[in-house]
């Protein structure tokens, strides 16, 4: 391979500029915000009727205003509040307040506690500092939340956080209006709540010896050597729950079953299929060994889930349900024999079994069940409500029979997918999920009658934790996203994204920073776009904020003569005329933010057939389909952990697509790359069917075995179309996730060598 081709830096750096702040600075935004002329100014002491609000609130509300902004809050006797509470009995809507602040005073009215705690949080939001001055602007303010279920998810198994970081999460999460926290406590990795009758769960299940190092799918993988683990006592349960609902916040535990089973296992051993002590995994993935249906392991998770309702109150227990492989059960004597006398029809249906057992106790004891989509398989328990995490199909499936449901499909709400293209930022899990896509989700499916939809719960962002071991990469991933998603949530008419925008740049960073959130700024990188030339392509960098300017420097990096140019965008072209054939070449794009250097890697192939048309028979999910016409053809080699935008995905077993190679040239071989990563249900297609003619009307055909590690196909022969048939498995195979589902196909780059 030839020597990289270095395309000489370009310097970037970002500008603000001096645009007035969005209408109204609270996010989420209310559903209705009236601004008058005049403001109300804060004096160091600030009198009020705090007689009428809970104790919580009170406290809450003097904390924030001395931390925020310095200001003391204090209730006088014979003196008129200038900040007055007002409880209202008959709201329309439920959690319903109103903020009304004048040059003289400020009324909040609400209709629960929970809507005056909200209340607090809008109220804070609307104050202004400037040099020695605080206020808010007059104005009037209605509102109440759109979903019932506004939530984060926290995987604790995986990485473990201490009870104090995950307060700071639940402080975060209330001053943005989420009230549901899905507290993620069991899986393979690590058992993290304690179980008096069970102590082996956390004396064993909560601890691994090793954990796996760099990504999942690096390979050869290495392993590092140290004791890894942690739990919660049932007492600092009891304090993070209080303390939750003293923010409003009500907390769902998970306990994961049948699947997901590994660290109780390694503790219990006796409770899976084989009863072969095995140790707590320090790999991520999907794993074999799961809880074995017989009654003395039902017994066993309803022996836990009695400690479990007694340390949470919450009505909703979520139990998992999802990538539970089924090749223990299908061997197991015992899972045959429930099978058979129960009369069902396969293993499916021995996992409906089990959850239905689990649903039937639960239900006794006046909770809801709750789990992923998988529990629609093999039938759904009566009382049980589905969480829709593989796209919005299950949701929509249990809604048609009648069943709640919470939305977080992971092309809009798994936070733990890259949120930048930026190689710079830490490694991530895989996918792409942008603050832009976030703030475009809408939990309720187009496909739903307004009757059906009102079965549609809300929604809740996921942080999978296998790529998050502390505190600082938690908030890097969760915020500003997790904003994005309250505003989603909240709002029953949500500003635009460019308004969101603005208020999130000129107001909540700085909050974010005040609170020390160690938040993401992908929001400032540049944006690359890829477009069509007449010989070739073009990458253009250009920031997604027009109030924002580039700076170029032509002249020697960090050189005293530098000739400093003010852009709006950068544009790079690549003509296929012009270029060595194969040529690995390396873009790097550097740019200030702040006094910090974020550089962009961009890899890529210089190669003949850059941007040139191309003909999608088979049309590539939507989902995946990010900028369709040139993915395959615009020189960039798609990396792992994947990321979205540089490959196209197909959810179909035969893809056909063309390509105008636009004269007869002699191809000597074809490369084709795609995406191995059963975790994610994608997986190399079994054949490659390549066709090519010179007129269209005769076609030479040349089949071939898809191997691994294998991209190039030899042809040797004149063309100038080629077509390209991809065969891939008809379902995923056993024992792997998505077992029976038709599998992804994920393919990034085509190139062709000529003689």
């Amino acid at each position: 391979m030839k020597n990289p081709k270095i395309i000489p830096l370009i310097l970037f750096t970002c500008l603000f500029s001096k645009g007035i702040i969005a209408q109204c600075p609270i996010i989420p935004a209310p559903s209705s915000y009236l601004k008058f002329k005049d403001r109300f100014d804060f004096q160091n002491l600030i009198q009020t009727n705090f007689s009428l609000i809970p104790a919580n609130i009170k406290a809450y509300f003097t904390t924030e205003m001395s931390v925020l902004f310095n200001l003391e809050l204090k209730q006088m006797e014979n003196i008129k509040p200038t900040i007055s509470f007002l409880k209202v009995e008959s709201a329309i809507h439920k959690d319903w307040y109103e903020i009304d602040v004048k040059t003289d005073h400020i009324l909040i009215s609400f209709s629960s506690d929970a809507s005056c705690f909200y209340a607090i949080n809008s109220f804070l939001q609307l104050i202004e500092k400037k040099g020695t001055e605080t206020y808010i602007q007059n104005c009037k303010i209605t509102d109440y939340p759109k979903f019932e279920w506004r939530g984060l998810h926290l995987d604790v198994s995986r990485h473990f956080f201490s009870v104090e970081e995950v307060k700071k999460y639940i402080d975060l999460m209330a001053f943005y209006k989420f009230n549901t926290f899905h507290w993620h406590l069991t899986d393979d990795q690590g058992w993290r709540i304690e179980i008096k009758k069970y102590p082996k769960l956390t004396e064993t299940g909560a601890w691994r010896d090793s954990t796996v190092n760099n990504h999942y799918t690096t390979i050869p993988r290495t392993y590092s050597s140290e004791i890894y683990g942690g739990f919660y006592t049932q007492e600092q349960i009891r304090e993070v729950v209080k303390y939750a609902e003293s923010k409003y916040i009500n907390i769902v535990p998970e306990i994961e079953m049948p699947g997901h089973a590994r660290a109780a296992l390694a503790a219990y051993p006796e409770f899976s299929c084989t009863g072969i002590q095995q140790n707590v995994p320090g790999l991520w993935g999907v794993f074999d060994d799961i809880y074995c249906s017989k009654k003395e392991t039902i017994d066993f998770n309803i022996d836990i889930l009695s400690e479990v309702l007694e340390l949470f109150p919450s009505k909703y227990i979520h139990i998992g349900g999802d990538e539970a492989p089924k090749d223990r059960w299908k061997k197991c004597i015992n899972c045959q024999r429930i099978i058979l006398e129960n009369n069902l029809k396969g293993e499916h249906e021995l996992q409906s079994y089990f959850i239905k057992k689990i649903d039937k106790y639960l239900t006794s004891k006046g909770r809801k069940l709750i789990g992923w989509d998988e529990i629609l398989e093999g039938g759904l328990s009566p009382n049980a409500t589905v969480m829709s995490w593989r796209g919005t199909q299950g949701g929509i499936e249990a809604v048609k029979q009648g069943h709640a449901v919470v939305m977080s499909p992971g092309s809009h709400c798994y936070f733990d997918h890259y949120q930048s293209k930026n190689s710079g930022d830490a490694i991530a899990f895989g996918g792409f999920t942008s603050l832009e896509k976030v703030y475009s989700f809408e939990p309720i499916p187009a496909e739903l009658s307004l009757q059906e939809s009102k079965l549609i719960l809300g929604a809740q962002a996921n942080l999978w934790t296998e790529y998050i071991p502390n505190m600082k990469q938690l908030e890097y991933m969760t915020f500003p996203r997790a904003l994005a998603l309250s505003q989603v949530l909240w709002s029953v008419k949500k500003p635009s994204y460019k308004v969101f925008q603005d208020r999130l740049i000129k107001k909540h960073l700085f909050l974010l920073k005040q609170k020390d959130v160690n938040y993401s700024k992908a929001i400032f990188y540049p944006k690359m776009t890829i477009s069509k030339t007449k010989n070739g392509i073009r990458y253009n960098f250009k920031s997604d904020l027009k109030d924002y300017q580039f700076i170029e420097n032509n002249a020697n990096q960090y050189g005293s003569n530098s000739k400093i140019e003010y852009l709006e965008e950068i544009k790079v072209n690549l003509d296929r005329q012009r270029i060595p054939n194969g040529e690995t070449a390396a873009l790097i794009v550097p740019f200030y933010l702040g006094l910090e250097i974020k550089p962009i890697y961009i890899n890529y192939k210089l190669h003949e057939l850059l941007g040139l048309p191309i003909k999608f028979i088979t049309e590539p999910n939507e989902r995946y389909s990010y900028n369709k016409e040139l993915c395959l053809l615009d020189g960039i080699i798609g990396v792992t952990p994947w990321n979205s935008g540089e490959w196209l995905g197909f959810d179909t077993t035969e893809i056909i697509f063309e390509v105008n190679l636009l004269k007869e040239v002699e191809i000597k071989n074809v490369y084709l790359s795609f995406l191995d990563d059963a975790s994610s249900w994608i997986h190399l297609p079994e054949k490659i069917i390549i066709s090519t003619s010179i007129n269209k009307k005769k076609w030479d055909v040349f089949p071939f075995t898809v191997e691994k590690n294998k991209n190039t196909y030899q042809i040797n022969k004149n063309a100038k179309y080629i077509k390209y048939k991809i065969l891939t498995k008809k379902s995923i195979p056993q024992n792997f996730p998505g077992e029976g589902k038709t599998p992804w196909t994920f393919m990034d780059e085509i190139m062709v060598n000529f003689e």
